[in-house]
């Protein structure tokens, strides 16, 4: 087949990023000739960086042989062979014999008289020997070969201006591109989890989290406390240890994975400059050893890592938000769960306080209708098996979410940045404790952060909340508990504060032994 100069430039297929739908098939091939035709002899790019620009702007995946496969294919050869100057000589001499002047292109591409003359330069003693061997007609060509000067066409140059080149595609900037990609990348990612089984489903569709007293977000947490303190050394301590055991958490690849690293980053955005940034960092390079560079969450991680320190909460909040959409396309996420999250988010400064109020307002009637005994009608319509997934037991369960809920909603509406917040936040502990293990040790992390901005509460008062709620951490999660240490740590700045110096002197001595405690059994987190 002849390919014309004209319809070369002219032609400009459809190059909108897909997402990641496995390795790179015929069509796929098709679509984009044009452009890694452009990248490769147009604009001069090596094959790796073509494999680069098609892999992170196109998601287009294939491997360097199936590239070469499709080079040879397509005729794409940034070298000049020795049959091809061969017939562009035989063709350019016959048209100057008669007095006409050429212009020649190889599959389309423009070879200029330099390029030509630089060849014939530069031309080894191997190949200049084969080039004369082809131009005395000693030597046959291969049907390859023969194939490939059908492509060769040197015809009188147009007296119009050649057109600029199409560029490849409109690139938007990356405050618009990233957040695209991002969410695609989110949504295909939980689509493979889905299919590839690594999320699994109730009996009644609700997705499947792990149980566990406490994650490997717990630690961040106790950093950010720990920097607020002036306990530097500690904290970037905690945060090496919870960094060396991220790989662990990433490999274990539950549903908490993405929702947990977007809410370290919120903590770590909060802590000092360039903290965030560090766990992108190495999230990027982390999922490269333990997943591969194709695998969506490297891509995802990848994107991030682009983004500028100020488009990092952007970016990661939109994540979060699309992870939990794409996830709740298929399955239904627990809404007391889902409730931890958006005040967590709000905490972080992913989501305003109507955001998160409206969407609890949501869960909740959700609930209450889930929870409201069927009219008499409807009772009598329904089946057995309908009428199977209730019983007391069950029953009991909606009741406590419902109370939990309507807990979350309260907190938003009458006590979020309010000036006794952290009064209520330690109350909620007392009441909390020996029923519901993870509400209380986010009530504790949650009075540790509020006591800066709840004004109502004096720094005596202070001290008093943190002595009652270090009592009950001690009992219900131990002296060396992350929580604990944290509480500790707060209250000796406390103590100074209200100038019972000795006190606070005593409290950090007792501090910097458990701290030795803490490290010593923090070698490797339980993130069972």
């Amino acid at each position: 087949m002849t390919v014309s100069h004209e319809k070369q430039t002219s032609h400009q297929p459809s190059t909108s990023p897909q997402r990641y739908n496995g390795p790179a098939r015929d069509g796929d091939w098709t679509n984009y000739r044009d452009t890694i035709t452009s990248l490769y002899l147009d604009q001069n790019k090596s094959l790796k960086e073509v494999m680069r620009i098609m892999r992170e702007e196109y998601y287009f995946f294939a491997t360097e042989k199936m590239y070469k496969i499709r080079f040879n294919k397509w005729g794409l050869h940034k070298k000049l062979r020795a049959h091809q100057v061969a017939e562009l000589l035989v063709q350019c001499g016959k048209r100057a014999a008669v007095g006409k002047t050429s212009v020649s292109f190889v599959h389309g591409r423009k070879i200029d008289a330099d390029r030509l003359n630089t060849y014939l330069r530069r031309v080894s003693p191997a190949r200049r020997k084969e080039l004369e061997a082809i131009l005395s007609g000693r030597m046959d060509l291969g049907a390859a070969q023969k194939r490939s000067i059908e492509e060769i066409i040197c015809r009188t140059p147009s007296p119009e201006p050649e057109p600029e080149p199409v560029p490849r595609r409109i690139e938007a900037p990356d405050s618009l591109r990233l957040p695209e990609e991002c969410m695609q990348i989110v949504h295909s990612y939980v689509g493979g989890a889905f299919e590839a089984a690594l999320f699994q489903l109730t009996p009644e569709n609700e997705l499947v989290f792990p149980r566990r007293g406490k994650t490997w977000l717990d630690p961040v947490s106790s950093a950010r406390q720990l920097f607020v303190n002036g306990f530097t050394q500690q904290a970037f301590h905690m945060l090496k240890i919870t960094f060396d055991d991220y790989k662990d958490v990433m490999t274990r690849q539950d549903p908490s994975l993405l929702v947990e690293t977007c809410l370290a980053l919120g903590a770590l955005l909060q802590s000092g400059p360039g903290l965030a940034e560090s766990l992108v960092r190495y999230a990027c390079k982390m999922s490269r050893i333990v997943f591969g560079p194709r695998h969506p969450l490297h891509l995802l991680f990848m994107r991030l890592n682009t983004a500028s320190p100020s488009d990092i909460a952007k970016f990661t909040s939109m994540i979060m938000q699309s992870y939990l959409q794409a996830v709740q396309l298929t399955s239904r996420l627990k809404p007391t769960w889902l409730a931890t999250i958006y005040r967590a988010m709000l905490n972080s400064g992913f989501i305003e306080t109507q955001a998160a109020q409206a969407y609890m307002e949501e869960l909740l009637a959700d609930l209450k209708e889930s929870t409201s005994p069927p009219s008499s009608s409807s009772s009598a319509s329904s089946s057995p098996s309908s009428q199977a997934g209730s019983s007391p037991g069950r029953d009991d369960a909606l009741r406590k979410d419902v109370e939990l809920l309507q807990y979350h909603l309260s907190w938003l509406v009458n006590l979020h940045n309010k000036p006794t917040e952290a009064a209520v936040a330690a109350q909620t502990l007392v009441e909390t404790r020996s029923r519901d293990a993870r509400l209380a040790r986010f009530s504790c992390y949650n009075m540790l952060r509020t006591l800066p901005t709840s004004h109502d509460v004096s720094d005596g008062e202070a001290v008093e909340l943190m002595y009652r709620s270090l009592e009950i951490c001690e009992a219900e999660f131990g002296r060396n508990d992350n929580a604990t240490v944290t509480l500790l740590a707060t209250l000796q700045t406390y103590l100074r504060r209200v100038k019972r110096v000795a006190e606070a002197e005593r409290v950090r001595r007792d501090f910097e032994v458990r701290w030795d405690e803490v490290v010593e059994g923090m070698g490797r987190l339980n993130t069972q």
